[in-house]
């Protein structure tokens, strides 16, 4: 398959087939790939392409960006946490 499927000679937990959206159950082989989910084997396989399903990444990410950058602000959640335990305090 392409995009690295992984066969998976069994499964460990049940969970929903991305194309048919049927369950598949412990012990069931399927195929799994991280960023998109889980397929029975024969899903997926004929004209339809399995690169349908959307990624848990955006479609146009940007990674120019330090994410680090604003590490040490604080939030307004955290400035409304503050005042409410120093109200406890009084």
């Amino acid at each position: 398959m392409a995009d690295n499927w992984v066969k998976l000679g069994h499964v460990l937990f049940p969970a929903e087939c991305l194309d048919c959206k049927k369950m598949i159950h412990r012990g069931e082989t399927a195929f799994w790939l991280p960023t998109r989910g889980i397929l029975h084997p024969k899903c997926g396989l004929g004209s339809k392409p399995v690169s349908y399903a959307l990624s848990i990444y955006e479609a146009n990410p940007t990674y120019d960006k330090n994410p680090f950058e604003k590490i040490h602000e604080h939030t307004p959640i955290f400035f409304a946490a503050k005042e409410w335990r120093a109200s406890l305090d009084n």
